[in-house]
């Protein structure tokens, strides 16, 4: 019973890391897409605005095998 005590303490310990790792990934990924939506507003006029924010072409060249897997 003690063995599995630990056991479950190193999976929760180590699931736990990973979860506060992930969050603050998360959180790093949001911080770098506000500044670069701030930097970006504080850079463009309304003349020059984009008519949408997707890319014309596919980011990937072989796009459509990738949503059929």
């Amino acid at each position: 019973l003690v063995r599995l005590e630990e056991e479950y303490y190193e999976y929760h310990s180590s699931m736990t890391r990973c979860w506060e790792e992930l969050i603050q990934c998360n959180a790093d990924i949001l911080s770098h897409f506000k500044d670069a939506i701030r930097d970006h507003d504080r850079s463009i006029s309304a003349k020059t605005c984009p008519t949408s924010i997707l890319p014309r072409k596919p980011l990937f060249s072989d796009f459509k095998d990738h949503m059929m897997l």
